[in-house]
C-alpha cells in the first residue's frame, strides 16, 4: 500500500510517497515531469524494494518551491532529502533530466549509493539549442499512449513555462566530463530504441565513459520507456538491481 508522507527541507514541506519493503530505491523524474511518470513501475518494484517517489523542486507538487530550479541545486537537494529521510544508502533510477541529476549525484556522493540506473539520461546532449528539440519532442508526444496524455498535460501545466524553460537551458548547457571517472557505483544504462530526444547512440558513448556500466536497448520503445514498455523496463531493472554485488564488481574491474 502506498503511503503519502511529508518532510520539511529548509522550512518547505516536501511531499513524497513510499511503498514496499526492502532496500530503499528512489525514482527521479525528468524535465516537465513528476512522480506520476512512474505509475507503471512502482507497484512492481515495491515487491522487492522500498520505493520512494518525489517531485523535483519546481515540478509537480513541488511547483511552489521558492528556490529556482538548477541541475546542481537539484543534486544538492537530493542529498538533503536523503538526510531528512535518514537514508544512508539508496539505489537511484533517474529518467532523462533525472538521469543527469542521478549521474552527477553518483559522482559527488558515491558513498550514498548502492546501484544506479540511468534511463535515457539527458547527458552530453547533441545540441544546446532548445529549438532543435521541438520536432523530436513532437514525434515523441504523438507516439506515446493516450493514457499518458493526461499525466503529461497536467504536469506541464503545473510546472509552467518559465520553470520548464529555465530547466531546459540548464540541462542542455550542462556538460559532464571529469564526473564520469568518479562514478564507481554499479551502473545500468537503459534506452528506448526509437528515442527521438535522447538517441541510443548516446548510450553507447556513455557506456564507454562509465567504467563497468551495462547498456540495454528496448526494442520499439521511445523516450518514456518506463511507461510505454513498462513490463520490459521493470524486468530489466529488477535483473540489474538484484544481481549479486560480486558479479557487478567483477564486470567493473574489466
Amino acid at each position: 500500500m502506498t503511503a503519502s508522507n511529508r518532510v520539511k527541507i529548509d522550512d518547505f514541506a516536501v511531499h513524497y510517497r513510499v511503498e514496499g519493503n526492502g532496500e530503499p530505491l528512489i525514482l527521479i523524474h525528468g524535465l516537465g515531469g513528476s512522480s506520476g511518470w512512474w505509475i507503471r513501475n512502482v507497484a512492481f518494484l515495491s515487491r522487492y524494494f522500498t520505493v520512494y517517489t518525489v517531485d523535483l523542486p519546481g515540478f509537480g507538487a513541488m511547483r511552489r518551491c521558492p528556490a529556482p530550479f538548477s541541475v546542481n541545486g537539484a543534486v544538492a537537494w537530493l542529498r538533503t532529502l536523503l538526510d531528512a529521510l535518514k537514508l544512508e544508502q539508496v539505489s537511484l533510477i533517474g529518467h532523462s533530466m533525472g538521469g543527469l541529476i542521478s549521474a552527477i549525484f553518483a559522482a559527488e556522493y558515491p558513498d550514498r549509493l548502492n546501484r544506479l540506473v540511468l534511463a535515457a539520461p539527458a547527458i552530453t546532449m547533441p545540441s544546446t539549442r532548445i529549438a532543435s528539440y521541438f520536432l523530436p519532442l513532437a514525434r515523441e508526444t504523438l507516439r506515446v499512449e493516450w493514457s499518458f496524455w493526461k499525466i503529461l498535460i497536467w504536469d506541464t501545466a503545473r510546472a509552467g513555462f518559465s520553470t520548464s524553460l529555465r530547466a531546459a537551458r540548464d540541462l542542455l548547457g550542462y556538460k559532464m566530463s571529469h564526473e564520469f571517472s568518479r562514478i564507481t557505483t554499479p551502473c545500468f544504462l537503459i534506452w528506448g530504441e526509437l528515442d527521438p530526444l535522447v538517441p541510443p547512440s548516446l548510450g553507447r558513448d556513455l557506456q564507454r565513459k562509465i567504467r563497468g556500466s551495462e547498456l540495454r536497448v528496448l526494442k520499439g520503445a521511445g523516450h518514456v520507456l518506463m511507461y510505454d514498455h513498462a513490463e520490459e523496463f521493470n524486468a530489466a531493472v529488477l535483473e540489474f538491481l538484484s544481481e549479486p554485488a560480486q558479479a557487478q564488481a567483477a564486470r567493473g574491474a574489466r
